[in-house]
């Protein structure tokens, strides 16, 4: 499996701070902060995991772009994001 990393992102601008006590957990894929450039990261390629996406940096950066769109702007739970990803993945949306 191809693990895409912060390097990898299309989209500038988010944060890098990332949580002292967190540092050696396992992400919480449940909830998605989208302007934290590592929790995207992390959601993007679990995203291209489960759902068997061919792994390349042009789908990691289509599931980022995905995650920039509008009807999500306020979605924040991975489920419901990976969805509707996942259902207008074909469809010309972005």
């Amino acid at each position: 499996m191809t693990r895409f990393t912060t390097n990898d992102l299309a989209f500038s601008g988010y944060s890098t701070t990332v949580d002292s006590n967190k540092n050696h957990e396992t992400p919480d894929l449940n909830y998605v902060n989208k302007t934290d450039e590592k929790n995207v990261t992390d959601f993007c390629n679990a995203f291209l995991e489960n759902y068997n996406v061919a792994q390349t940096k042009a789908n990691f950066q289509k599931v980022e772009t995905f995650l920039q769109h509008p009807y999500l702007e306020h979605a924040v739970c991975s489920a419901h994001l990976s969805d509707w990803i996942a259902s207008n993945w074909i469809k010309r949306v972005l």
